[in-house]
């Protein structure tokens, strides 16, 4: 799987400003969004909100099947999410990985330790 971590600062962009759970249902990145993330922007897995509050920073973690889906897509989801290209973006491939234990709804055990770090 491609994994795409990408921050934009909370200076940029037309959004700025604005709470991440505001945002977080226009955007389709709530908690139930997966399945209509995937339906929209085909090689979407899944996708999840990050922010670093001290540095004024939002994000994406988004999982997608091929580096081909993410480069079509994140374009169009940067505009719509925040009105601007991310800040900072980190690609890099992960292998698949079963779910974390005792909770199904988590991703990889591998991402959910890099998105706590």
């Amino acid at each position: 799987m491609h994994v795409v971590i990408a921050w934009w600062d909370g200076t940029r962009g037309t959004a700025s400003g604005t709470a991440r759970t505001d945002r977080s249902g226009e955007a389709g990145f709530g908690p139930e969004a997966a399945a209509s993330l995937a339906a929209a922007y085909p090689g979407l897995r899944d996708g999840r909100w990050i922010d670093e509050p001290v540095a004024g920073w939002e994000g994406l973690a988004l999982i997608w099947d091929c580096a081909d889906s993410a480069d079509l897509f994140l374009p169009v989801i940067s505009e719509q999410t925040f009105g601007c290209a991310p800040s900072h973006r980190w690609a890099f491939e992960l292998d698949d990985a079963p779910s974390a234990p005792g909770d199904p709804d988590m991703g990889p055990a591998e991402l959910e330790l890099l998105l706590r770090v």
